[in-house]
């Protein structure tokens, strides 16, 4: 009887292994999946109840675990004002199929302005912007120059040149390619006056546009002319008084003749 001791002792100890090893491996998965923010009843809500925001919480839920039709935490404002096709229980999610669309996403523009959808890509600032953010649009594009000569005889001649500068100030975010979803960015929803969105339009065909968020609400630099203009120019007043540098024959051996 003494000779099974030490084996069943063997087993259970490897079996104790196998579920810490598990539990580790599982752990690890699960800290890793993506999560997604959804909209859920922050209280019981009855058939034909208008949503309001305070009845609405948010609800944390794996990205591969999300309902289909759940509709994400960025877009809660699309909710309040529509009735309740159904009875909510508390902590449920709210599905699109849950509510009748009375108002669309047209209801979230700004009163004068007009929606544009901007290209930002995969990287940047578009990847973490929110529905109610606030952003400058940066522009790089080559402008075509005159140069004047002193010879009246001679036809003046064009350079081209790169600049950067900001295109729009200030413009508000209506919606993100990447909200809440774990998906980077893609597009992003602009809400601009009439003219503004027009010269969006037109800037993506000649124009590298770039984002940059701002704090909600500052009133610093509103006017694009105060954030003046970067060209070749600006890089070269940075090396003026900066002396140059001279390598060593090897690395470290600079600080070796110290």
């Amino acid at each position: 009887m003494k000779n099974y001791i030490p084996l069943v002792l063997a087993v259970l100890l490897g079996l104790a292994a196998v579920l810490a090893v598990s539990r580790v491996i599982g752990t690890r998965t699960k800290a890793a999946e993506d999560m997604s923010t959804v909209v859920a009843a922050q209280r019981d809500i009855k058939e034909g109840d208008t949503l309001r925001e305070d009845m609405l919480t948010q609800k944390s839920v794996p990205l591969t675990a999300r309902p289909a039709d759940a509709i994400v935490w960025s877009k809660r404002a699309l909710l309040e004002g529509q009735k309740s096709k159904r009875a909510v229980r508390s902590g449920d999610y709210i599905l699109l199929s849950d509510i009748g669309l009375s108002r669309g996403m047209g209801s979230l523009v700004g009163e004068g302005e007009w929606a544009v959808t901007l290209n930002v890509g995969n990287a940047g600032i578009g990847r973490i912007v929110q529905p109610g953010d606030e952003v400058a649009v940066i522009a790089t594009f080559t402008s075509e120059m005159a140069v004047h000569v002193a010879d009246q005889g001679v036809a003046g001649q064009k350079v081209t040149k790169e600049v950067t500068l900001v295109l729009f100030p200030r413009v508000r975010v209506l919606e993100s390619g990447g909200s809440g979803r774990g998906e980077a960015g893609g597009e992003v929803i602009l809400s601009l006056p009439p003219q503004q969105a027009q010269v969006m339009i037109a800037a993506q065909r000649k124009a590298q546009l770039t984002l940059a968020l701002r704090h909600p609400g500052d009133g610093a630099a509103i006017n694009r002319l105060d954030t003046g203009m970067v060209d070749d120019g600006t890089f070269q007043q940075l090396l003026n008084g900066v002396k140059t540098i001279n390598m060593p024959a090897a690395p470290g051996a600079g600080e070796a003749a110290k």
